[in-house]
């Protein structure tokens, strides 16, 4: 499919299905279907087999009960539904809601959307998540990015509405849906994304069961009254009763959402046409069982995460039976932390999808090749940048009083109404959170099915009101660069004579180029000179080349080491499909000597590095592997392959933390964020030309870092030093002290969040002065929160752009995966060519692709940096190659490389 830049974030709900769409300038609106962005999940099967969707299934389903599925998605593991007179495949009702989502954005972008984040919940097992998957596919949309409702949750309010959760700091994702409840716990890893770390749902706990509270309590005093009026309601026979049955659940769970902003209203009841007064009081009683329950089982779910003494960051609430004012007063007290909300969370989990790719959240540079992905979250990924996702616009009015957290009352529900054990179709109320709640399906909206118990619940004692946080969205950003000088192609690509193995002959210096992809052979008087030496074997000469040949080595293979499926994995995914590349370009050059490829897909998390580790280190056919990707991952796995002395180069990570942990394993193809630091003081010196020079820094290792390293390089340059904090929140007086010092430039070495608090004042005190910082800043929400006020700040990055990157990569990646080439790609691509020199230079074994490795030096055939290693497995050149780019409206556009 042609990357039209749209996005499509889908929330296949239980009850509702939202689907919000992103413009290729950032926009983004929530599709409407029939007026509202809740999709209802419902489907109806026509005689005929034509399937509906939506309000039209619910209309529909009034006539012909026996045809209607509310719930397709609790019917996702049973293989077939029987609906009317035929059983239908559970993926056929899901591909057809899906398809009106589909379709609705089709209309309204006018074309199809290029890219898909489809949610589901966390505890989903492969066999629910591919069923959603394939019906995506089946309904005509591209092959769908699965992330997990909670994390697509946290992303949106951490990058769009910026709530501060660290590196390290957990959240609470209370989602309190129509139909279901879940509780998620979830951690921001080094990167920015989320870990989900644990999750405890409800099935039968939703707005919908506190409809039926509702329901219930209007039957304690009608029921009984005027013959069989309340038994036509609660058990509707003809058409007639069940549209009265359908206005009274209806009118029902309006009087609830009312009651978030109200303290009183009315209820009407069909066929009795009386209209009953009910309080927020009485509301909250009767959901109080309920909430109760969805608390009880927060709890759980972090007791679960075994978070010890770490504080809870932020309680963000999901769904739209959120609103209920209790909710947010019961958490407050659980937690002591008021939570964080929005005017519609039912759009929350949609809109957050859009955050979940790529994963590092850097920004977009205008024109380049990925330029249509979108970022995540606000911080660095495991090692990748900070992100911060694009900021939204929500369509429609958000209302500027946040919805109550006001307590209830205490005063008990009235005592007048009575409700008779028989009444059916109702689901049970429980009376405490400690009762566990029998196993039943809530009923579907228009046609109740399940018997309400009479409960008598004690007034409620309730703390001082509590605030919500509320917050607002905010608007985006996309990708143009200057092209790098071309770097040599690899020497199996055309063009080049077909690679011999090494002879012995004269000494020779090690060299390599194709980005160290392979020994270049270049043949002289039909003499074949090794350019690259065996360091385990003596050097070649002419004179005896044609008797001492070390041949190259094949059936060998190159591991990806990394995170390449789940949430936020498109990433991995880029370097994974690189390496494949790569290899897949040696291969096709060497039909008789082949190697190959294997994938240790980590999912991202620790747990899942150490065992990837341990399989590679297992496989003793695994020479090296590129990765692993993120600072997390890195870490985990390290101490593992460094006993089974197994290289790694990791394509991706700059911190440089992660150079002083003394393996000889560990080595990177980019340059470090020493190198960037260093970089940004060159450009300082030798771009903007200033000769005093401010620098802020904050509390972070890397503010430490990058502090020391430019003012090293700066020299008699530095004027001023001012330490922030990277929990602050005011940043005048930094501005001030900076702005008093009249510098000709400033460096901030920090973080993104502080970074962006920071640049917003300085510039309301100094409009001009030019501001350059490192790939910390290079991320969406830097662009977009502060608001205008970062235009032409410079920032660094280690990453080549790969529209830019030599050896036509970009072209090749685009026609061998279908799909446009991102950040980090040619990084990889480098570092499994420096195995494949390895290779052809005759070293089978990890020790020995170690020590040649010790003294490999060669150009990069698609980033033309020179890689070469030092001790620690840094990069050792003079031209690490940092980039730097410009903030320019809503985007980042390449400024140039800086020279050393």
């Amino acid at each position: 499919m042609a990357d039209t830049g749209f996005r499509l974030g889908i929330d296949f709900g239980t009850s509702n299905t939202v689907g919000v769409l992103r413009w290729p300038d950032g926009r983004t609106k929530p599709l409407l279907f029939d007026g509202s962005p809740l999709l209802p999940s419902a489907v109806y099967v026509n005689a005929d087999g034509s399937i509906l969707t939506g309000r039209d299934a619910v209309h529909s389903a009034r006539l012909q009960p026996h045809r209607f599925e509310p719930y397709p998605k609790r019917r996702v593991e049973e293989g077939t539904v029987w609906l009317g007179e035929r059983d239908v495949p559970v993926a056929e009702l899901v591909t057809s809601v899906l398809r009106r989502v589909a379709a609705e954005a089709e209309r309204v972008a006018g074309a199809k959307p290029a890219h898909v984040t489809l949610t589901h919940p966390a505890t989903w097992p492969p066999q629910r998540r591919q069923t959603l998957s394939q019906a995506a596919v089946a309904a005509g949309l591209p092959a769908p990015l699965l992330a997990a409702e909670p994390v697509a949750a946290a992303s949106y309010f951490v990058s769009t509405i910026g709530t501060h959760v660290p590196v390290g700091g957990v959240a609470v994702v209370y989602d309190f849906g129509a139909g279901t409840f879940d509780a998620s716990v979830v951690r921001r890893n080094a990167g920015g994304g989320f870990d989900v770390l644990a999750s405890e749902g409800l099935p039968d706990a939703g707005g919908l069961d506190v409809d039926a509270a509702v329901v219930a309590y209007l039957g304690r005093n009608f029921a009984g009254r005027e013959g069989d009026k309340w038994r036509r309601l609660t058990n509707p026979e003809g058409e007639s009763d069940r549209r009265a049955a359908w206005q009274l659940w209806e009118d029902a769970r309006l009087a609830k959402e009312m009651l978030s902003r109200a303290a009183t209203t009315y209820v009407h009841v069909p066929l009795f046409d009386e209209s009953v007064p009910i309080g927020r009081e009485q509301l909250e009683q009767l959901a109080r069982p309920i909430l109760d329950r969805t608390v009880t089982a927060t709890q759980i779910a972090v007791t679960a995460s075994a978070l010890g003494n770490r504080p809870v960051s932020a309680v963000f609430l999901v769904g739209g039976s959120s609103r209920i004012p209790l909710a947010a007063t019961l958490l407050h007290r659980a937690f002591g932390l008021a939570p964080t909300a929005i005017e519609q969370p039912e759009l929350v989990v949609a809109e957050g999808a859009l955050h979940l790719a790529p994963p590092t959240g850097r920004a977009h540079v205008a024109g380049a090749a990925g330029g249509s992905s979108s970022p995540i979250s606000g911080g660095p990924i495991s090692g990748a940048p900070t992100s911060g996702g694009r900021a939204h616009e929500l369509s429609g009015d958000v209302a500027a009083a946040p919805v109550s957290a006001a307590p209830v009352s205490g005063q008990p529900v009235s005592p007048g109404f009575s409700m008779p054990s028989n009444t059916p179709h109702l689901p049970p109320l429980m009376q405490t959170s400690s009762i566990p709640a029998p196993a039943y399906q809530p009923p579907p909206p228009i046609i109740p099915q399940q018997v309400a118990r009479p409960i008598s619940t004690p007034p409620v004692q309730q703390p001082a009101t509590q605030p919500m946080a509320y917050a607002q969205p905010a608007p985006p950003v996309a990708q143009p660069i200057t092209a790098i000088p071309a770097s040599p192609a690899p020497p199996w690509q055309a063009g080049y004579p077909a690679v011999q193995p090494p002879k012995k002959g004269r000494g020779g210096r090690l060299a390599a180029v194709g980005g160290g992809v392979l020994i270049l052979l270049l043949l002289i008087g039909g003499v074949v000179w090794a350019v690259n030496r065996n360091p385990d074997v003596p050097t070649p000469t002419p004179a005896d080349s044609q008797t001492s040949a070390v041949p190259p080595v094949c059936g060998k293979k190159i591991g990806y080491l990394g995170m390449s499926s789940g949430d936020n994995s498109d990433d991995g995914v880029m370097m994974r499909n690189s390496v494949r590349l790569a290899i897949d370009d040696f291969n096709n050059a060497h039909a008789n000597c082949k190697v190959d490829f294997k994938e240790f897909d980590t999912t991202g998390t620790d747990d899942g590095s150490k065992a990837k580790a341990q399989l590679a280190v297992d496989d003793a056919d695994v020479i090296g592997v590129v990765g692993p990707v993120y600072d997390n991952e890195i870490l985990a796995a390290g101490s593992i392959l460094e006993k089974a002395s197994l290289p790694m180069i990791t394509p991706f990570a700059p911190d440089e933390k992660l150079a002083k942990q003394g393996w000889a394993t560990f080595h990177r193809a980019i340059g470090s964020d020493v190198d960037q630091a260093r970089a940004g003081a060159n450009y300082i010196k030798n771009t903007l030309k200033a000769s005093k020079t401010a620098i802020v820094y904050d509390d972070s290792d890397y503010g430490t870092t990058g502090r020391t390293e430019v003012s090293a390089a700066l020299g008699g340059g530095t004027g001023l030093s001012v330490a922030v904090k990277q929990t602050d929140t005011d940043f005048t007086s930094a501005a001030k002290q900076v702005n008093d010092s009249k510098p000709d430039a400033v460096y901030f070495a920090g973080q993104s969040t502080p970074g962006i608090g920071f640049v917003k004042a300085l510039r309301a005190a100094n409009a001009t002065v030019p501001i350059v910082g490192s790939d910390k800043l290079f991320t969406q929400s830097f662009v977009t929160k502060t608001e205008g006020k970062a235009e032409g700040v410079t920032v660094t990055c280690p990453c080549v752009p790969s529209k830019d990157a030599g050896n036509d990569f970009a072209s090749k990646y685009q026609g061998t995966f279908s799909e446009s080439a991102s950040y980090y790609g040619p990084e990889a691509y480098d570092a499994a060519g420096v195995y494949l020199a390895g290779f052809l230079s005759g070293h089978g074994t990890r020790e020995s692709m170690l020590k040649y490795m010790t003294t490999y030096e060669g150009k990069g055939a698609t980033t033309g940096r020179t890689i070469k290693f030092d001790g620690s497995g840094n990069l050792s050149a003079p031209d690490p190659l940092i980039w730097a780019y410009k903030v320019k409206g809503q985007y980042m556009v390449n400024d140039t490389a800086i020279k050393p």
